[in-house]
């Protein structure tokens, strides 16, 4: 009898821990909350591992759980420009320019060189000025504009401010900091390099104040106007 209460015991006992096993092997196995930030880490420690490719995958997890997960596209599109894959990436630097606190002013340098590189040189110029305006003026983005017309000279037209009219009406409030711009350069009237950035600059300024939207009128209920003869005024109210 005590044999057979032996037996039981361990069975009982067998099954216990075989069953303590199971479950510690389910919550090994069991996977980590699938978040945004939870693919981010791993992508970041793909990355860290060499595994850049792999990285792009972990990264695209994260962006098909939540599409406006910054951090995951901007690393995603940085390592598409690292593999050359131009038109990726700039899908994806693409994606901020209408984003708020981002814009055409953020990480305009890969998105206009991604547009270089895939031969879209209009739009990169296109670009190049617009991140002029957008920042009040960049001497160094003019240089460049230059520079791509030297070797595209059917594309002068783009240093033209009356080819991006649109563009100056959309940033017109900046003219007075363009203004203010350009005047630093005016200062040596022999540096004919400065004088050409003022005038460029002036330029611009100008014909932003031309296209500006009108502005509204103001009330005339509580402008002062001219006594009409023989009225009595009440200088208190003056």
């Amino acid at each position: 009898m005590k044999k057979i209460l032996s037996i039981i015991l361990c069975l009982f006992a067998f099954t216990a821990v075989t069953n303590s096993a199971i479950a510690a092997n389910k919550a090994k196995a069991a996977p980590k909350e699938q978040t945004p930030e939870y693919y981010y880490k791993q992508g970041q420690d793909y990355e860290w591992k060499n595994n850049r490719l792999g990285a792009i995958d972990i990264y695209s997890k994260a962006l098909e759980i939540d599409p406006s997960y910054n951090d995951a596209r901007i690393a995603r599109a940085k390592l598409y420009y690292f593999f050359e894959k131009y038109d990726k990436a700039l899908e994806d630097f693409n994606y901020f320019y209408n984003q708020p606190n981002y814009g055409a002013a953020v990480y305009y340098e890969y998105r206009i060189d991604c547009k270089k590189k895939l031969g879209l040189y209009s739009e990169a110029l296109d670009d190049m000025f617009e991140v002029i305006l957008a920042y009040g003026g960049q001497a160094r983005v003019y240089a460049q504009m230059k520079e791509m017309i030297e070797e595209h000279p059917e594309y002068a037209e783009k240093l033209n401010p009356d080819t991006h009219k649109d563009l100056l009406i959309k940033y017109s409030a900046k003219a007075p900091e363009l203004r203010g711009y350009a005047e630093t350069f005016s200062k040596d009237e022999t540096n004919e390099q400065n004088m050409e950035y003022y005038k460029f600059f002036r330029n611009i300024a100008r014909k932003m104040d031309q296209l500006a939207p009108a502005q509204n009128p103001q009330p005339t209920d509580n402008i002062r106007k001219s006594p009409v003869d023989g009225e009595v005024i009440d200088t208190i109210k003056y």
